[in-house]
């Protein structure tokens, strides 16, 4: 029962229909007086014009509005701002910027797919880190379409890194939330929904140009909802060998993320 009500606020937050397509033609990337942070698909938003563009003054009204080009429910996106106005250096102004969310221990968590941890040289959470992220692409070595196991397998080796690099790795229920997080977005906004798998080439693109790969193929088919996203969190979990991911275990995950 506990775990069905710490879910509640993300089941109940799926009804929002596909938005209208957006244009994804407006592409350039950040110039140095733009602002950018760890997550390669709002970065990639501000450099397409559908976030602000200098990645500062991100409110409630432009966060859900950018999101909704790659088919985030507004629910969804109302959370997400809940969580990114806490990074705020003055969250009585009801805005963020992209680098606030660089702030460790929030939103931003050690294990990243494509970040180094805060704590080891070469912490800059606003830039792709290469090593780290082609440590997250070995494990798709062989494949060119990404499939749930292989996610899962990617994002627990990233895990298994840190803890083995990093002294000071934490990875306590709110840092498996964003964890989980962190995969489960990439995985239902790139997915191709007849295979069920991302294609590597999506992925590659988004993470590397921080721009969504509309043209290698991609289009914004899946609407990215809160069900969806408990769904593929329970996925990964369920494909994770984390002693951790028993009932009571993922109960903690989610109510972590509660206020």
């Amino acid at each position: 029962m506990k775990l069905l009500v710490a879910l509640l606020p993300l089941l109940g937050l799926t009804l929002a229909q596909a938005s209208p397509q957006a244009s994804f033609d407006d592409w350039h990337p950040a110039v140095s007086s733009d602002l950018r942070g760890p997550c390669p698909g709002l970065n990639a938003l501000a450099n397409h014009g559908l976030l602000p563009r200098d990645g500062k003054n991100l409110t409630l009204p432009n966060v859900v509005k950018g999101l909704a080009a790659i088919n985030v429910t507004a629910e969804t996106a109302t959370i997400l701002f809940g969580a990114a106005i806490r990074t705020s250096s003055d969250p009585t102004s009801g805005a963020f910027t992209l680098a606030d969310l660089a702030k460790h221990g929030i939103i931003e968590h050690d294990g990243s797919l494509s970040r180094e941890d805060t704590a080891l040289p070469g912490g800059d959470k606003t830039t792709l880190n290469q090593e780290v992220y082609e440590d997250f692409l070995s494990h798709f070595e062989g494949t060119t379409e990404v499939s749930i196991k292989l996610a899962a397998q990617a994002r627990w080796g990233r895990i298994q890194a840190s803890k083995d690099a990093n002294p000071q790795h934490r990875y306590n229920p709110s840092d498996r939330f964003n964890s989980y997080a962190e995969t489960g977005v990439y995985f239902q906004t790139l997915m191709d929904p007849k295979k069920g798998t991302v294609p590597l080439a999506y992925l590659k693109t988004l993470f590397e140009e921080e721009r969504f790969p509309c043209k290698e193929g991609w289009k914004p088919l899946n609407v990215v909802s809160g069900f969806g996203m408990a769904q593929l969190i329970l996925q990964l979990a369920l494909n994770t060998p984390d002693e951790a991911n028993t009932v009571a275990g993922m109960n903690e995950v989610f109510q972590a993320q509660l206020p």
